[in-house]
Formats: C-alpha cells, sequence, structure tokens
C-alpha cells in the first residue's frame, strides 16, 4: 500500500511531502522485519503499519490494538481529549474548522451566529452574502460556489463567453477586454489599432512588447510561438538564473520554491535547519521526537535508531520542563510546537510567532502561550486558512489609461469606463467615498477636475494652478496636490461651495526638490512626498507641515508613486529607474525591494490587502503581486496604451476615523498634525489671528525677507510674538528663485513689488514681480564680466542702483534701465561690502575696507556722493547696514565683533549691543532688531527694547541675507521724485536737493541733458573708472580690455526693469526746480569757501550753505548748530522759496511752453510704460504661466 502524506510541522513553517508506503515481506515471512515510513508506526506483532494520527484515536487500527495502549487516560494542561477514545490535540486545534478527531468532536457545536451572516458552511462558519458566487472558494466544503448560476449583465455592459462583464464601448475596440477574448470575436471588420501589430488570424491589437512576454495575448497563441531565449542583463537587486535568460528577486534565491525555469536557484543551497520541536536527522529529514528510538528507520540514514537508544531511557525524575526523549546519542529534553529549548530543555519559553514570521497573518497576528492566531480588521473575514482576510463587498480598481479612467472589479474582474472625454492624458486620481467623486489631474493643464462615480456630473474643483500629484483626505476633508513648478505641496478644503487661487494654503514650501508624487495617512495626520533628480529621497510631515524628516535617501533613484499600507503602517513606492517597487515602514526602517521581470517601467503603484497593485507604462499593462514576497503575480489589464494613476476604492477604506476639525471652527482651512490634532491655517495673503482660528490681514505689514540659495521666505513681523522659541519656520510664505542657485543680496521696491537679487555664481541682478507665492522674472540690470557684486542697494524713488563690486571696488550708480553707469565715489576707497540708502533725506552710507586686515570703516555721504565722511572706524566686518530714522542713524551689525552697532549720520551717539555667537545678518524695522546666526543651525533672534535678544525660530536652511520692510519705510520724496528730476541720465538727490549726472561717456549740458563726451576720439569709448579711451569693437566682445573690465560689462537681456523718460516732468514741476549745474561743485570751493554750494537765481550764482554756516559766501559759522558737514533738508527748502520768488517773472513767461513741452513729455512717458508692460507680460508668458490676482492678494503688498 502506498500513501502520500503531508506533515504539517510547526504551523505550516515546514512542510515535508513524504511518500510513504508500508512494505511487508512478500511471504509474511517471521523473519523479515517490517519497516514504516515516516509518519507511520509498526503494530507490536509487526504485522502491519498504521498512521501516527490513528494513535491513541480511541479506535483499534492494529490486529492487536497495540495502537491503543499505553494511551495518556487524561490530556496535557492546554490541549483537548476527543469524545470517544483518548486522543488528545491542541486547544488551539478546537474549532478551527479542521477535524482532527476520528468522530469530530473538536468541531461540533462551534457555531456562533454574527452579524452579517449570509451563508453557513463547514458547520461552524458562517460568510458574508457578498461572498457567494463571487468566483473565490471560501468554504472548504465549496458550498459557497456551487449550484451557482450564470449571472447577467447591466444594460450598458457586453457579457464575455466566460460570464465576466465589461462595457459595451469595448466591444470590437480592438485590445481584448474579456480574459477569454471574446469581446473581440465576430466583428464585422477589425477595430482600428493605434499600434502596428495584429494577432494574424484573431486580429486583437498588440505591442511589440507584448511579442513573447510569456502571456497569451492571441487568442490563438501566436504571438507566443517561435520565441527564442537570449540573455538578459539583471538589476542590482535581483539574482541571475543559471540559464541566463531570467532573473528573480534577490530574496527568492533559496527561498524553497523554484523560481527559475530552470530550478537553478534552489540549487546549493544550504541544508534548512529544523524547528526546535523536531529532531535533524542527519540526513536532513525532520521526525517526530517519538519516532525516535522506536525500532523503525524514519531518517532515510537510519541516523535516528541505534547508540545508546536502549541502554540510556529517560526517567520519572528527569529535570526536562516539558518532555523527554530517547536519542541515538542518550536523553535529551524537548520542548512542544510553540516553544523554544532554554539550557537545553530544562526550561521551555514561547515561541513569539507574530515576531518570527511578521508577514505570515493577513492583518494581526496575536501571539498566545505555546501558540498564535491571526485576526482580521473591521469589515474583513478571516478565510478557512486562518490567515488570510477578506473584505466584505467587492473592491475595485481606479485606473487610467492615457486619457480615459476604467474601473475593474477585483473579484468579478468586471470592467467599465468612467471617463473618456479627456483630451489630455490622466496623471494622477484619487476618491472620496463620502461625496461619490474621482478626483484626477491631466497632464499640461492648469486645473483640478472631478468626476461623480455614477458618472452624473462633474465639474473643475480649482483653476489656475499646476499639479502633479493628488490626495485625498478624507478624515479633514481636504485635497492636497504636489506643484514640482514651485516646488509646492498645498491644500483646499473638499466642501467649499467654490474655490478660488486665494484660498489655496501652502502646507509646504521650503527645500523642496524636484517633487513627484504625494500620498496620505489621514488616520495618523501624515504626509508622505518623493523627490527625484540627483537627490532622490521620500519624506514625511505632519499633514499640517510640522515634523517633517527624511524617511528614505538611498536604495531608491527615481521614486514616481507613492501608496500607503495603513494597516501595517508601511510606505510603497515605484522606482522608474531601478525598475523596481520598493517599500519600508513609515519611519524609515525595513526597506524591502521587489525588483521583478515584470516591472520595467513601474509608474503608478496602489495596494489592498497582501496584494501590491502597479501600472507599467513600456508593457501597457497594470499587474498584482503579493506585496511581501512578489509572488503570485497577475496582469490585470493590458491594452495599447499607457496606464498611469492608480488606486483601490472601497467604502470601508474611508471610515472608522473621527474628524477632530469638526469642532475647530477654523476660518478657513484646518488641518491634520501628527497624531491627528486639529490646526488652523491660512492662505498666503493672510495671518493666523491670536485665537489661533481666524485668518486676517496682517495689522503690522512691516515683514523680513530671508534669502537662501535659491529662495526668498517672507515673514511678518507681527508673528514674533506668538510663538517663540520655534524648531521650524513660523507662519511664512516661500518664493522660488527661477535659474538662481547661488543667490547672495536682495532688495525690494514695495510700490510695485519689484524685487532685485544678485547671484553668486552668475555676475548679474535679477529682477521679478512678486505675484503670490510666485516670482515672476523680469530681467536683468547689472552684467559684469567674469566678477560679482560685493554690494547693491536700489534708491527706491528714481530706481537707481547703486552698487560696487571686485574690479570696481568705489561706488557706482546705475539708471533703472542699465544704460547709464557713474562712478560716484572712487578715492580712497577699498572693499564696499555694503550700502545703505535713505532717498528722502538723500544720505547714503557705506563700508570701506581700505586695506585688508585691519580695521573697516563706515562712511556717510549725500546720495550725489559729496559731502563724505566718516562716522564709525573701530568696526572689524560691517554687514547689514541699514540707514533709519529719516536717515540720521545708522544700524549695523559686526560680524567680526558679534554686536549690533547704531550711530548718527554725523559720527555722534555711537551704542552697541552684545549678541549670540555667529552673528551673520541683521535688519530692523519700526524700531525692532531682528538677526540671524548661525553654528550648528541657523536662528533667528529679535529685540523690541535693543537690550536683550528673545529667540525666535530655528531652522537648518542656508539663509545667506536678511532685510525688513515697511510702508514706512519707504514713504516719502525728494526733487527726483517727478521726471526723474529732469535729468536726461541719472538724478542724484542729496538734502533739499538734487544733482543731474551723466553716464561715465557723456558730459552735462545745460545742466540737465547728456551728450557724448568728446576726451575721446570719434569711434572710440572710456572705460568706467579709467581714464582710458578704447575702439567700439572692444567693447562687449567678450574679451576684458579695460584694466576695471567695464568695457564687457554688457547687458544682453533684453527685458528691461523700469524705463523712465527723464524729461516727462509733471506740469510745474519745472517751475519748482532749478537743477545744479555740475559745474557747481568748483564754484562751491572757490565762491562758497567750500562750505556750500553755488546756485542760480535769475542768473546769477548764488551760495546755498551747508548747515552750520551763513553768509553771502557761507563764511560765517552758525552758533547753537552741531558741528560737521550735514545739511538739513528745511536749509534747502528755503533756498528753493527765496529761489522761486527772485525768478517768478521768468517763470510767467515760460510756463505755458513748460506746460506744453511737460504734457507731451507725460504721454510719451505713460506709452513707454505701456509698451513696457506688453513686453513683460510676453516674456512672462515665455518664462511661465502668469497667473492673474487683484491687487489686494499680491503677497508683498502693504497697505
Amino acid at each position: 500500500m502506498c500513501l502520500f502524506v503531508l506533515l504539517n510541522v510547526a504551523s505550516g513553517i515546514f512542510v515535508l511531502l513524504l511518500r510513504a508506503e508500508c512494505v511487508q515481506a512478500a511471504g509474511a515471512s517471521d523473519h523479515v522485519p517490517l519497516h514504516c515510513r515516516l509518519g507511520f508506526k509498526p503494530c507490536k506483532d509487526g504485522s502491519e503499519c498504521v498512521l501516527y494520527s490513528h494513535v491513541c484515536d480511541g479506535e483499534n487500527d492494529c490486529p492487536d490494538g497495540s495502537d491503543e495502549d499505553e494511551c495518556a487516560a487524561v490530556c496535557s494542561i492546554g490541549q483537548f481529549q476527543c469524545a470517544h477514545g483518548k486522543k488528545c490535540i491542541e486547544r488551539r486545534q478546537v474549532c478551527d474548522g479542521v477535524a482532527q478527531c476520528q468522530d469530530r468532536s473538536d468541531e461540533v457545536d462551534c457555531f456562533k451566529s454574527e452579524e452579517g451572516c449570509g451563508h453557513r458552511c463547514d458547520k461552524n462558519r458562517c460568510i458574508p452574502e457578498s461572498f457567494v458566487c463571487d468566483g473565490d472558494t471560501d468554504c472548504v466544503d465549496g458550498s459557497d460556489e456551487a449550484s451557482c448560476g450564470e449571472e447577467s449583465c447591466s444594460s450598458s455592459e457586453w457579457q464575455c463567453s466566460s460570464g465576466q462583464c465589461v462595457s459595451v464601448s469595448m466591444r470590437c475596440d480592438g485590445p481584448p477586454d474579456c480574459r477569454d477574448h471574446s469581446d473581440e470575436e465576430d466583428c464585422a471588420e477589425p477595430p482600428p489599432c493605434s499600434t502596428r501589430r495584429r494577432c494574424p488570424k484573431s486580429q486583437e491589437c498588440l505591442l511589440d512588447e507584448w511579442i513573447c512576454d510569456g502571456e497569451i495575448d492571441c487568442k490563438d497563441g501566436t504571438d507566443e510561438k517561435n520565441c527564442k531565449e537570449s540573455p538578459v542583463q539583471c538589476g542590482e537587486f535581483q539574482w541571475p538564473c543559471v540559464s541566463n535568460t531570467q532573473c528573480v528577486p534577490q530574496h527568492w534565491r533559496c527561498d524553497g520554491s523554484e523560481d527559475c525555469r530552470d530550478g537553478s536557484d534552489e540549487s546549493g543551497c544550504p541544508s534548512v535547519s529544523c524547528p526546535p520541536h523536531l529532531f535533524q536527522c542527519d540526513s536532513s529529514e525532520c521526525v517526530d521526537p517519538s519516532q525516535l528510538c522506536n525500532g523503525v528507520t524514519n531518517c532515510l540514514d537510519g541516523s535516528d535508531e541505534g547508540g545508546t537508544c536502549q541502554t540510556d531511557k529517560c526517567s520519572g525524575q528527569s529535570k526536562c520542563a516539558q518532555d523527554c526523549h530517547s536519542t541515538p546519542t542518550g536523553t535529551r529534553c524537548w520542548c512542544r510546537i510553540g516553544y523554544k529549548p532554554v539550557d537545553d530543555g530544562v526550561v521551555c519559553v514561547d515561541v513569539n510567532e507574530c515576531v518570527d514570521r511578521p508577514d505570515f497573518c493577513s492583518h494581526y497576528c496575536n501571539n498566545t502561550q505555546g501558540s498564535f492566531a491571526c485576526s482580521c480588521g473591521h469589515g474583513y473575514v478571516l478565510e478557512p486558512d486562518g490567515r488570510s482576510c477578506k473584505i466584505t463587498g467587492e473592491p475595485y480598481l481606479l485606473a487610467s489609461v492615457q486619457s480615459e479612467v476604467f474601473l475593474l472589479g477585483l473579484r468579478s474582474s468586471s470592467l467599465d469606463v468612467l471617463l473618456s472625454s479627456e483630451k489630455q492624458f490622466v496623471l494622477s486620481l484619487d476618491y472620496d467615498w463620502q461625496k461619490q467623486r474621482v478626483y484626477w489631474i491631466n497632464l499640461n493643464t492648469d486645473n483640478i477636475k472631478w468626476l461623480s462615480l455614477d458618472q452624473k456630473s462633474k465639474g473643475t474643483f480649482i483653476k489656475g494652478i499646476h499639479a502633479d500629484s493628488l490626495a485625498v483626505d478624507w478624515v479633514a476633508r481636504n485635497l492636497y496636490w504636489a506643484d514640482s513648478v514651485k516646488s509646492q505641496i498645498n491644500a483646499l478644503g473638499l466642501d467649499r461651495d467654490s474655490t478660488r487661487t486665494t484660498d489655496i494654503v501652502m502646507i509646504l514650501g521650503e527645500d523642496l526638490g524636484q517633487l513627484r508624487s504625494i500620498a496620505l495617512l489621514p488616520q495618523k495626520g501624515i504626509l508622505f512626498w518623493s523627490e527625484t533628480g540627483d537627490d532622490a529621497q521620500i519624506e514625511r510631515a505632519g499633514m499640517d507641515g510640522s515634523d517633517r524628516r527624511v524617511l528614505v535617501s538611498h536604495s531608491l533613484r527615481w521614486p514616481v508613486s507613492l501608496t500607503v499600507d495603513s494597516l501595517h503602517h508601511r510606505i510603497y513606492w515605484t522606482d522608474e529607474k531601478l525598475k523596481c517597487i520598493g517599500s519600508a515602514d513609515i519611519d524609515g526602517g525595513n526597506i524591502k525591494l521587489l525588483q521583478m521581470m515584470e516591472t520595467p517601467s513601474p509608474f503608478s503603484v496602489s495596494l489592498f490587502n497582501d496584494k501590491v497593485y502597479w501600472s507599467d507604462t513600456k508593457r501597457g499593462t497594470i499587474q498584482r503581486a503579493h506585496k511581501s514576497t512578489g509572488k503570485q503575480h497577475q496582469v490585470l489589464l493590458k491594452r495599447p496604451g499607457q496606464p498611469f494613476g492608480l488606486k483601490v476604492i472601497h467604502s470601508l477604506f474611508q471610515v472608522g476615523v473621527s474628524n477632530p476639525c469638526a469642532s475647530q471652527h477654523c476660518s478657513h482651512l484646518c488641518v491634520l498634525s501628527p497624531e491627528l490634532k486639529a490646526v488652523c491655517m491660512c492662505p498666503s495673503q493672510l495671518l493666523l489671528d491670536e485665537d489661533r482660528l481666524t485668518c486676517s490681514k496682517p495689522k503690522d505689514s512691516s515683514f523680513l525677507l530671508f534669502l537662501s540659495p535659491s529662495a526668498i521666505t517672507q515673514i511678518y513681523l507681527q508673528n514674533r510674538h506668538r510663538k517663540v522659541d520655534l524648531k521650524n519656520w513660523p507662519e511664512h510664505r516661500r518664493f522660488d528663485l527661477p535659474n538662481m542657485n547661488k543667490s547672495s543680496m536682495l532688495d525690494l521696491v514695495l510700490r510695485d513689488l519689484t524685487l532685485y537679487v544678485s547671484d553668486g555664481s552668475q555676475p548679474v541682478v535679477g529682477l521679478f514681480k512678486m505675484k503670490d507665492t510666485a516670482l515672476v522674472p523680469r530681467g536683468k540690470l547689472l552684467q559684469l564680466h567674469k566678477e560679482s557684486l560685493r554690494a547693491f542697494s536700489v534708491d527706491w524713488i528714481t530706481l537707481n542702483v547703486y552698487w560696487s563690486s571686485e574690479k570696481l571696488p568705489g561706488l557706482q550708480v546705475t539708471s533703472p534701465d542699465g544704460t547709464h553707469t557713474s562712478v560716484l565715489i572712487q578715492d580712497g576707497v577699498g572693499a564696499i561690502e555694503s550700502i545703505a540708502l535713505d532717498p528722502p533725506s538723500g544720505h547714503l552710507c557705506f563700508s570701506n575696507t581700505v586695506q585688508e586686515g585691519r580695521m573697516t570703516q563706515l562712511e556717510c555721504a549725500y546720495m550725489n556722493g559729496q559731502n563724505r565722511t566718516v562716522v564709525w572706524s573701530n568696526s572689524v566686518r560691517p554687514t547689514s547696514l541699514n540707514l533709519m530714522d529719516e536717515g540720521k542713524k545708522l544700524y549695523w551689525a559686526d560680524t567680526g565683533l558679534g554686536v549690533i552697532g547704531s550711530v548718527g549720520v554725523d559720527g555722534s551717539g555711537y551704542k552697541e549691543m552684545k549678541t549670540e555667537a555667529g552673528l551673520m545678518a541683521f535688519a530692523v524695522v519700526n524700531q525692532v532688531l531682528v538677526w540671524m546666526t548661525k553654528e550648528d543651525s541657523t536662528k533667528c533672534w529679535f529685540s523690541d527694547d535693543k537690550h536683550t535678544g528673545k529667540l525666535w525660530f530655528e531652522v537648518d536652511s542656508d539663509i545667506v541675507s536678511l532685510k525688513a520692510f515697511a510702508k514706512s519705510r519707504q514713504k516719502g520724496t525728494n526733487l527726483c521724485s517727478n521726471g526723474n528730476g529732469g535729468c536726461s541720465h541719472l538724478c542724484l538727490a542729496f538734502p533739499g536737493g538734487m544733482t543731474c549726472r551723466c553716464a561715465h561717456n557723456h558730459r552735462l549740458v545745460n545742466g540737465r541733458d547728456c551728450s557724448p563726451d568728446s576726451r575721446c576720439p570719434q569711434g572710440t569709448k572710456p572705460c568706467l573708472s579709467e581714464n582710458i579711451c578704447l575702439p567700439l569693437e572692444q567693447f562687449c566682445n567678450g574679451v576684458a580690455d579695460c584694466p576695471d573690465h567695464s568695457d564687457e560689462n554688457c547687458l544682453q537681456d533684453t527685458h528691461k526693469n523700469i524705463r523712465i523718460n527723464p524729461k516727462a516732468f509733471r506740469p510745474g514741476l519745472s517751475d519748482n526746480v532749478i537743477p545744479e549745474n555740475v559745474e557747481s561743485e568748483a564754484c562751491g570751493l572757490s565762491r562758497c569757501n567750500g562750505n556750500g554750494k553755488c546756485s542760480t537765481q535769475n542768473g546769477v550764482p548764488v551760495c546755498v550753505c551747508d548747515a552750520g554756516y551763513s553768509g553771502e559766501h557761507c563764511q560765517d559759522l552758525s552758533s547753537g548748530l552741531s558741528q560737521g558737514p550735514v545739511m538739513h533738508g528745511v536749509i534747502g527748502l528755503c533756498a528753493a522759496v527765496v529761489v522761486l520768488g527772485v525768478i517768478v517773472g521768468f517763470i510767467q513767461k515760460k510756463k505755458a511752453t513748460d506746460r506744453r513741452h511737460a504734457a507731451r513729455a507725460v504721454d510719451v512717458q505713460e506709452t513707454d510704460m505701456k509698451e513696457l508692460e506688453k513686453r513683460r507680460e510676453t516674456s512672462s508668458v515665455k518664462n511661465g504661466k502668469d497667473t492673474e490676482f487683484s491687487e489686494e492678494n499680491v503677497v508683498t503688498s502693504v497697505d
């Protein structure tokens, strides 16, 4: 007699399928011993062998009844005794659906009626109605799939020959959608194919990648005929089969299952050790200890018998904790299944199977003493195998294939077209079960759309945005999306009646690389995202942007899609370059990679239960496999188009979590933080009030701009008292700097929100328009030759830029359009590292390092370069100069001394405040000092009293500069305010007056206009800071010929910042201003004793004295006034009034003519500005879409 016996060892850890046969002597001769195979025991009379499972079962199986001898009368603790006989089984085997007792008494009275019971089977099992006739056998007796009639399809579906239902539109459409290909049979004519290949007989459409891919796509099988195996190159995480034609994942090697077609993955593998409750034969088999020394050879080599079997017996005084058995090498303690021995079995401790075998149970594992049990989550039913879980109701797979969206039944295999009207590819999608909607993103569009699952309604969720990936927060009712253009992750409420771009809340916007995909775990308030590029990584944060950290930064190269296993708290991703599916726990540990032949170009990934689903754009397939092993592989959908987005949907996936935002009453958006706490957040133009619920416009419009190498962060000053000692940015807005990665300095003109930024990697000042959270490029202003700017500052009245560079260490001034540059201060100037301006008062200050290694002095002058004086000479490394108090007081940070200093522009009243170590940048606004320090991290401090500092926040970001802006800081006018003061090139203010100045290659004519300088011969031009003339062809030829390289400071960008028509006076302006002639500098020295400047009254030169001097020729020193060269604006204003009275007759004669000229000039100016704006808008369209926003919603506008 021959039998096949399945021995279940260690609850499935090892399964041995051995051939057992009772071998008896042909003649039943007494001298031929009986040998029983593994799993059998010989009767005492030697007549036959019986199964061990029949021993002590209460029935005589041996003719002499010896199988029922020496049986325990009472079972041990934790065991169950069968109703008849003496057989004992483990308690956990009772009511497990499998009868271990011969009389099946272990499965009697087990049934317990449960809610949702639709079908009773296996005596003690009940399954939901949805499991009946669903194609899966859920009952051991198969009754759930018996007597199942053929189900009919709906009127909108076509029934395949196999009974499968597919959409009517798929009938005769080319690709086979029925598993049996019947939807492409008996078609009137061959359907159109987007591919070049067809099956020769059955006419299905084929991709080249489907030929010889191991899957039959043609009904006649011709696509898999005459296939030749060719060598393959295996991936980094694969094992090559010996045939060199197949690769398998590395962890398939020696896993006990042959996966290579040639079986080579299981050859040469080390022998597997038996579990501790079994005996290992020398020939590697595992046998039960009760089979040792029983006179029957059970090991193939006989190593279970002989030796000391008959001489060394277990005694009643054994020290064994559980069992003692004789072995060929002496007695030995043994622990039963579910335990492991300690101290050679003197102690037996429980085996935690849930830890040792974490993937055995589909959902949850509960360890018990000596055993374990699997259980399932809410809405799932434990399958008869005791480990798998099945969900009630059918789950569906939402899948986009190019511009179509399909709904695939994961049990019934039904296939419906949900969306087919889109013109662009559908890249990413998700669903909201509460509203029964699907949301999606199309390629190259600026919106997110939605469609109801019943296809009865659809709409646009939000317009005017860029999105690459989206995810639904079904707990707090928000929609998140990743914007790779702005490098932001944004959110918007799902339940708003209407949505506008001004309602969008930025969740994250700092230091984000090439954003590719996002995923949410709302049950825990966690957001995940992937970044591709050189620094590919996967990060996580709270869904409010808090607690940010990097999860995975190695073992991946191009993570294109993410999904979350909410049951086991793991994140899964597809890697397009490694051609694999990876996973890690939500803290970044326990990384696993599945690199299979079936993933040549994985795109989207989704997960359900034990299976991982992915789309492959190269093969045009949607596939699934076991999420841990990669086995049980199956192709679910195969179509000629490229599949993109995937999402498994079911009603149970979005239930069971209460919404903490329901009671929060946020005015705008409520989001989740880690551990499911509700947090109110605001759109970019609003701030959160002190009640932490209401968003409103800033009460104090003062703000700070923090410059990083490639971005700018804006923070309102009023936030400083809300939270201090933060470990991340406070409420803020981030602006990425297009085409800049080493930004070093910035300035901002508030009236039109024009941002000026210099880049250390390119000698240029770039201009940008600030709109919402985007910077729109507006061209370039300065373009130096192979050098970089040391410092610059913008005169926000005239828009002239004051600057210094490495090759031109003096102070230069350049017109707003970049065409006119003049050297302002040159003598006695070394390196200028910082410049401060106060345009209304006409003052400027700068740092001057005359000689390296010596102290740096701080100097102040008028903005026309005159009246230069040293105000402080004891600085080491001064930076961040700020002029305050109407230009009367200078502040700065000395990074060498670690102090913030201040002094009057007359050199009086020096004060300092000691700061923390690592001082690097400083700003002052509204009498509040703000500074940055950098050591291990970058810290921001503030002081309201100018004596003590408080830590505001701490970040890891690289901050290179800091500036403060306020409405009050850019208010006021000077005599250059209107029409450039009438100057042809540059209008430079000084206290109470202005000076016209020409570019370095021109000279001043009539005090206003400029004409080419005659110092250089015709056909030549002068260098900027040298008296050298060079031929015109040597300018802008790429070779620096001037010692200061100024011949190559060429602005080649066609976009200009702001063009001012210098003669476009407003009517009446010329009546009030008489420009100062450049010759008045010499006149001031001779006629005014150097204590004033010359002006003209009725054609006669007169002296306008500096502050502290009086008299016709400024010869008298006024009493009671401070010493020094400072000129107060009121003196100049009085002089202007006197001039006005003297020349009133002249004005009357010229007024009509001046007005006509002014009106004509204004018209010219307005036309020029309109044309410029047109060019600006055209350039912004070329550089990227510029979304329209109302002025009140512009980010940095100040009321």
